[in-house]
Order: C-alpha cells, then sequence, then structure tokens
C-alpha cells in the first residue's frame, strides 16, 4: 500500500511538473535559475549530466511550492527556526535580516575598513566631503541634509537573540561618531535614529514589526509632517503641509512583511492587517513644490509608498545606493546621468541611510560631487555657472521635453553619448546647443 501511495506521489509530482494542472503561490526571494542540461555523450559518461539534471529537478519538481512551504512552517512551528540563512530569530519571534544583525554583532565595519582608526579617518574624510557639498550647494540656493534612518537592531534590542560580549567585534559605530561631527561641521541632520529611541516606550502605533525588515509604513508616513517643516526651516520656502486620517486598518502593505514572506512559510508569524492612514495635502496657493534629490538606502521607500510625494515635490528622484534610479522617466541609473547637473537642478539633495549602512555613506556619490563641484585648489567649478545657464535657460526647456517624446532622437543621442563617453544629460545639452546655434545662424 505504501509503495502504491509512493508511486501515485510520484507520478502526479511529474505530471503537475510537466503541465503545472494546479497553481501556487511562487516562493518569494531572489533565485536563480538553474537551466534543463542538454543530454550529450561526454557529459553523461562522466556524470556531469546526472548532476546538473538533479540540480534542475530540485527546482522544477512537481508541488514544490506546497512541499517547501510545509516544511518550512513545520521548522518554524516546531523549533522557532528558518531555512533562511540570511535572517535571524529574534526573542518571541523576532526576524532580523543579515545587515542589521552585522551592524549589532559590530562587523559592519569590516566591509570598508581594516580596523576601527582607519574606519574612523574614512567617516571624517567623508563628513567633510558633505560639509565641502553642502557650502557650494548654499551658495546657489541649494540645501543638502542627511537624514538618518532608524535601525531596528537599536530600536528593537530587547528582542534581540543573546549573544556573548566576546562575540561583538568592534565597538566604533557610525551611528554614534557621525551626529556629533555634524554637529561641530555645521552639517544639516537629520536624525530618526535618536527620535525613535526617544518615542518607542510612549508612541501608541507600532515602529517596527516582527515580521519586517523596515519602519512600519505607519511610522514612516506619521514623519512627513516634520520633514516638510524641516525643510521649510532650511530654506526659508513655503512648501505645502500635510494633515493625516483616522488610523485604519487594511491588509499587509509592502514592506511590512517583507522579511516574513522570505521565509515562504504557510501560515503568517503575526497578523497580516496592519493599521495605516490617509495623508492630506494642503491646498495652499502661495506654497511651491520643489525638486528633491535623495540618494539613500531602502528607508526611502517608507515616504514613497505612502506619501503623495507627487503633490509636494515637482520631482523627487531616489537613487538607490547610489545606482538604481527610481521616480525619475529619464533615467534608470547613475552612470546615464551629469551629476553637476542633478545637483544644480534640486532645490533639496538628501543622504538617508540607515545606522548599518551609514559606514558606506560616500557610495561614490560624495567623492563624485566633490569633484564635480570644485577645482583642484578647492574653488567652485567654473563649469557649475555653465551648467545654471543652460539650466535656467528657458529656450531650452521644449528641446528637452521634445527629446524624451521623440525615441528616435533619444536613441540616437544615446548612441553620441556612448561613443562620447560622456552622460546622457551632457550630450543631450550639446545637441541642444548646436539646434540653438543653427537657429541663431539662420535669424542672422
Amino acid at each position: 500500500m505504501l509503495s502504491l501511495l509512493t508511486l501515485a506521489l510520484l507520478f502526479l509530482s511529474s505530471i503537475q511538473q510537466r503541465f503545472s494542472l494546479f497553481k501556487f503561490k511562487p516562493l518569494a526571494g531572489v533565485i536563480v535559475a538553474t537551466e534543463r542540461p542538454e543530454l550529450r555523450l561526454k557529459s553523461f559518461m562522466a556524470g556531469d549530466y546526472q548532476k546538473q539534471f538533479d540540480a534542475y529537478l530540485g527546482e522544477h519538481f512537481g508541488f514544490r511550492e506546497v512541499l517547501i512551504r510545509n516544511y518550512n512552517q513545520l521548522i518554524w512551528s516546531l523549533f522557532h527556526q528558518t531555512t533562511n540563512e540570511f535572517i535571524t530569530v529574534g526573542k518571541d519571534g523576532w526576524l532580523f535580516n543579515e545587515y542589521v544583525m552585522s551592524h549589532y554583532l559590530g562587523k559592519s565595519i569590516y566591509g570598508y575598513a581594516h580596523d576601527e582608526d582607519e574606519m574612523t579617518r574614512k567617516m571624517l574624510a567623508d563628513a567633510r566631503r558633505i560639509q565641502t557639498i553642502q557650502t557650494v550647494l548654499e551658495q546657489h540656493g541649494i540645501r543638502l541634509f542627511v537624514i538618518i534612518a532608524p535601525s531596528k537592531d537599536m530600536v528593537c534590542d530587547h528582542y534581540l537573540p543573546e549573544v556573548k560580549a566576546n562575540e561583538r567585534l568592534a565597538t566604533v559605530r557610525a551611528i554614534d561618531y557621525y551626529p556629533p561631527l555634524f554637529d561641530s561641521l555645521g552639517i544639516h541632520c537629520l536624525n530618526f535614529s535618536d527620535y525613535f529611541l526617544q518615542i518607542r516606550d510612549t508612541v501608541s502605533y507600532p515602529l517596527y514589526y516582527k515580521s519586517s525588515s523596515h519602519w512600519t509604513n505607519l511610522a514612516a508616513t506619521y514623519l512627513a509632517d516634520t520633514l516638510v517643516h524641516y525643510m521649510e526651516s532650511l530654506s526659508g520656502l513655503n512648501l505645502h503641509n500635510v494633515s493625516f486620517g483616522d488610523p485604519y486598518v487594511d491588509w499587509a502593505r509592502e514592506p511590512d512583511m517583507d522579511l516574513e514572506v522570505v521565509l515562504n512559510l504557510k501560515h503568517p508569524i503575526e497578523t497580516n492587517r496592519f493599521p495605516y492612514v490617509d495623508v492630506f495635502v494642503d491646498e495652499d496657493s502661495t506654497a511651491i513644490k520643489p525638486r528633491w534629490l535623495v540618494v539613500g538606502d531602502s528607508y526611502f521607500r517608507g515616504f514613497q509608498y505612502n506619501l503623495p510625494l507627487d503633490r509636494l515635490f515637482r520631482s523627487h528622484p531616489y537613487w538607490r545606493y547610489n545606482t538604481t534610479i527610481y521616480d525619475d522617466p529619464r533615467h534608470g541609473n547613475t552612470s546615464e546621468v551629469d551629476l553637476l547637473r542633478e545637483l544644480l537642478s534640486s532645490d533639496f539633495v538628501t543622504l538617508l541611510y540607515t545606522p548599518c549602512n551609514l559606514f558606506d555613506l560616500n557610495r561614490g556619490f560624495l567623492t563624485q560631487s566633490v569633484n564635480c563641484l570644485v577645482d583642484a585648489n578647492g574653488k567652485p567649478s567654473p563649469r557649475i555657472a555653465k551648467v545654471l545657464s543652460e539650466i535656467n535657460d528657458p529656450e531650452r526647456e521644449p528641446y528637452r521635453e521634445g527629446v524624451f517624446r521623440n525615441q528616435e532622437w533619444l536613441e540616437s543621442i544615446k548612441e553620441k553619448a556612448k561613443r562620447s563617453q560622456i552622460p546622457l544629460d551632457e550630450a543631450i545639452e550639446r545637441d541642444i546647443d548646436w539646434l540653438l546655434s543653427q537657429r541663431k545662424a539662420k535669424q542672422e
């Protein structure tokens, strides 16, 4: 009987693999697909084909999703453990990702420096770069400021797993080093990390969930008012203010369960319904919508998911880790942009990182910004005046808009940028220069 049952299960698994008769929720997480190997006599005789085919079957057998979720659920329910090596289970089932645990254990600095002294020197150099960028940009009415987002290992430290004192490898933390240094250098900083530590025992709403690596959507939303008023105080501008509706409960929204999702369990760890609020923007006719450039880690997504950014800002491109660009229809990667032009086109420039990512606050952005803003003698770059004149020239704007409406024209400029090894923005301006010169020649 058992043999017949086993054969039946194997048969059904093969049928499901071949025809996908039943549809199941896909497994979450990063999956590198294994290609079905091609049968060749040489690889078969060497045993390579069998190994490759076994790996392929391991990812494509029928009912794989169901079996994996049930297995993961069994491990979780019986032992409160996970098969995901990048997630640590703390007290009461709280989850912490590898980056946060690395920060908690003092390991973070060793990805960027050999020892604490070298790390301290690097952080001091980066702070001075920020000071230089801030000083130059302020001369043109552009405000730069740093946002230090909170970190789950600090705000929810009472849920961390027990570790021995000798497991902590370093005592220097960027979150302890930067704030007083920023104060001494006059660098504008909005420290939400300290704020969360101050309010964590008194607020009536959750700052973190056990199943997520980020601040809650609700916590990020309630920071909007503070953020807008801070930008107003820095610039003297009148921005649109926000207000909030009454909290209501709704199905979980990204990323309120981002860690639980990749555990691939059958049942939720906690409720999958959480509190949220609606955000309202005032109708102040005297308020402006500034241009906001943000460079930082994934905590900015808390603002993207929950705030009506289009109603608050004229533009709000987000450069994730100074690589991938979001919320910018013109560009997808920072390799495509003319950094100086992007900086000078902004009203606000923000660096937003959590404590575990502050060790690498530079990520190329600070070095590149200094290089394009000042010359070898530390003086403002002469190119600033040229770029500003182009940005503020009303005759050029219709051409810029035309480039992105005309796909054929845009592709031809991309080819020119590639051949000349210059950013796309600079290539566009060169095309506009030529068109304006031709128009001027005709008029003469």
